[in-house]
């Protein structure tokens, strides 16, 4: 699961009880994942970007 807080800031929830949500560098307008587990953004300029791993592409 992955999220976007009220100051743009990016988060993956990871199940884990000690740390359930780890913040993830950018930020982002709105983050939806698709059913293949594809993550996708949109930035405060309208920028679409894709998830892969460490690094947004």
């Amino acid at each position: 699961m992955w999220g976007v807080n009220s100051s743009s800031q990016i988060y993956h929830y990871t199940n884990d009880d000690e740390n359930p949500w780890v913040g993830i560098l950018g930020t982002l307008s709105d983050i939806g994942a698709g059913a293949d587990g594809t993550v996708w953004g949109v930035d405060s300029s309208s920028g679409v970007f894709r998830y892969a791993g460490d690094a947004p592409s």
